[in-house]
């Protein structure tokens, strides 16, 4: 049995990082059928958002914003070269 290729972004593995780097985010799906992204919490307020089509892009995304907002946390230094 051959094993699948996996391709895209492991939006699990970028979740769990966010979490173990302390660092509060966000992803919902609204009526509409797109993506909402929060990077931040309600309380302490948001430092990006923004609306995707896909989990794989809300994945890139809080990556993305991650390492631009918390250029010296654990998770910047794991995933900084991908931005």
């Amino acid at each position: 049995m051959s094993t699948p290729v996996r391709t895209g972004l492991d939006v699990e593995a970028i979740l769990s990082d966010l979490y173990e780097s302390e660092i509060n985010a966000s992803i919902s799906r609204l009526w509409d059928g797109e993506i909402d992204v929060k990077l931040g919490d309600p309380l302490n307020g948001y430092v990006a958002e923004g609306k995707v089509s896909t989990f794989a892009e809300a994945a890139a995304r809080l990556r993305d914003q991650a390492c631009s907002h918390y250029p010296d946390s654990e998770f910047a230094r794991k995933y900084g070269g991908f931005v």
